[in-house]
């Protein structure tokens, strides 16, 4: 599931610049990969489908002419009997569906340490002709298929570098229960959070959004832009950071609290900027530092070739320690350069997956090591997610005592951190002992339709395992875990069809709501300005959101759906 998308990924336009760059160097694998197909006996010509201790064989060749004129003879035709007319015609689509995939970013990818657990699995699933896992096998063909041209299913097939290929159906089937089981649950979770949430609403007292101020709208405040770069020498780590402030700031009553904002993997602090304005706006600071060993530069250094991974494993210590020097320079500053307005002892940290992850170990989380040397074997993980890929990297700090006494027993929470949002945050590797150290006010927010860290189990166990009463769960119907994979998968599922409503617009209102939503929950848990409580409400998320994509918060879940965690 994962690498389908992430495949799509490659594809789209913002890799452009890479299809110029790497054009000589693609030209010459193609070059390569000519000259090996030329070679006899490098193409499968059988795959074996094997169910326990059956097994069928069906012939490649079988496999083409059924995908070019639909006609299935021989032991294909014999399976292909067992389902109707119109899935056969989906198997047909798979087959002959095609797409041109850049060749050095795919590369890159599947030669990285998240790339290769990827391929791990799935060679669990697809194996040599001698039934040796398939992971080296499946990167050689999908390597030599992008050089070649358009990658399909066919054409994959055709470049595994055996003369056979054995897929495993039951490992399939389980992965595909696997999947079916965690959507089930997802529908399950949407419609409790949806019943809880009109219960919610329904309570006294009434509840009356034209009597409330449009949140979602810029506040009383003009502001400025104000770019740093903290200089760490003892970790040698240096990273620009934007702080945005409201203009005349020495003018303005009293202290500010701040925001801190963590990027998630493979992004950029820029792309945060309108929620940065939009706090400042209200009177509190905001700071977006910029992760620079799992940042956008760190992406495309791994797609360009110039690095082997998508992020360093160190950034689960680097990342808070980023906003903890962060803060520490703001302190240092703050009377020369900010009139002394900045409260350094009030400070939310919202982070978009690995930056939430990066919020809850400024909150005091921990890294249960244990739980996953349990969880993180490639070869036995039936759904392999991104969070879970990004998860395991934690195992390779392993070897350093000094690291894993840090992250996984003193931890590191910063004492001015008051309050954490985690938007579609990467969770599980603190486990229920790790979660339940954070005693500070926490949103969680989910995507209904997120793949890279699902609503189920990675929000929904977190919210569990917090035992603190100022919690908040948000969830998002139709949302994903970005936009541009909110589009994607509304798309892909054909869901835009019918909608009056442009998901280009609905995307635009859940930022207005979740722009709203944390302005309330830093004022009021930071600031006490009771004021803003209502837009923390059931009432006023439901109130301001939209069918189909509904917006949902609620302060508790049933029982009866947290015992879906131990199903």
């Amino acid at each position: 599931m994962v690498s389908r998308f992430f495949a799509q990924s490659l594809g789209r336009p913002q890799f452009a610049w890479l299809r110029h760059s790497i054009a000589p160097f693609s030209a010459l694998l193609t070059t390569l990969t000519t000259l090996a197909l030329a070679a006899p006996g490098l193409a499968v010509e059988t795959i074996v489908i094997e169910y326990g201790p059956f097994s069928r064989s069906i012939s490649t060749a079988s496999l083409e002419r059924f995908a070019t004129t639909g006609v299935a003879d021989g032991h294909l035709g014999g399976l292909l009997q067992k389902i109707n007319a119109e899935q056969q015609q989906g198997v047909r689509a798979a087959l002959q569906a095609s797409r041109s995939i850049d060749v050095v970013p795919l590369t890159q990818w599947l030669y990285s340490p998240m790339g290769e657990d990827m391929l791990r699995f799935a060679g669990t699933l697809i194996k040599t002709e001698a039934s040796q896992n398939g992971q080296l096998a499946l990167r050689s063909a999908l390597i030599t298929t992008a050089a070649a041209g358009d990658i399909s299913l066919l054409a994959v097939i055709r470049n595994f570098p055996t003369g056979g290929m054995r897929i495993d159906l039951s490992r399939i089937v389980a992965a595909a229960q696997e999947v079916i089981a965690e959507a089930d649950n997802t529908a399950i979770l949407r419609e409790a959070v949806a019943q809880q949430s009109a219960a919610d609403a329904a309570l006294p007292p009434p509840f009356d959004l034209a009597a409330l101020p449009d949140i979602t709208q810029p506040g009383p405040y003009s502001t400025r832009q104000i770019s740093l770069t903290i200089n760490d020498t003892e970790r040698n780590r240096a990273y620009p950071v934007e702080v945005i402030v409201p203009d005349n700031l020495e003018q303005l009553p009293g202290t500010l609290p701040i925001a801190v904002i963590s990027h998630g993997l493979g992004d950029t602090r820029t792309n945060f900027l309108d929620l940065g304005v939009h706090l400042a706006s209200y009177g509190v600071v905001a700071a977006l530092p910029e992760h620079i060993g799992s940042n956008l530069a760190q992406k495309q250094a791994l797609f360009s070739g110039l690095s082997n991974e998508a992020f360093r494993a160190r950034e689960f210590i680097d990342r808070p320690l980023d906003i903890t020097r962060l803060l520490d320079e703001l302190a240092r500053t703050n009377q020369a350069d900010y009139w002394g307005k900045l409260n350094l002892d009030q400070v939310a940290v919202m982070g978009h997956s690995f930056g939430g992850y990066t919020a809850l170990a400024l909150a005091g989380a921990t890294v249960d090591f244990d739980l996953l040397r349990q969880q993180c074997i490639p070869v036995t993980n039936v759904v392999l997610n991104v969070a879970e890929l990004l998860e395991c990297r934690a195992l390779e700090l392993d070897d350093d005592p000094a690291v894993i006494e840090t992250l996984g027993q003193t931890g590191l929470r910063d004492r001015r951190v008051k309050a954490v949002l985690a938007h579609s945050p990467v969770t599980r590797l603190f486990g229920q002992s790790g979660i339940s150290r954070i005693q500070i006010p926490t949103i969680l927010k989910a995507g209904e339709f997120d793949i890279a860290t699902p609503a189920v189990p990675e929000q929904l166990s977190t919210f569990r395992w917090l035992t603190i009463e100022d919690k908040y769960f948000y969830l998002g119907e139709r949302s994903s875990h970005t936009p541009e994979l909110t589009r994607l998968i509304n798309r892909f599922l054909h869901l835009d069809r019918d909608l009056t409503q442009g998901i280009d617009e609905a995307i635009e209102l859940n930022r207005g709501i979740i722009s709203a939503v944390s302005l309330a929950f830093v004022k009021v848990y930071l600031t006490g300005d009771l004021t803003y409580e209502p837009f923390l409400r059931s009432a006023y998320v439901e109130a301001v959101s939209q069918a189909p994509f509904n917006r949902y918060l609620v302060r508790e879940l049933l029982d009866s759906l947290l015992d879906l965690l131990d199903e």
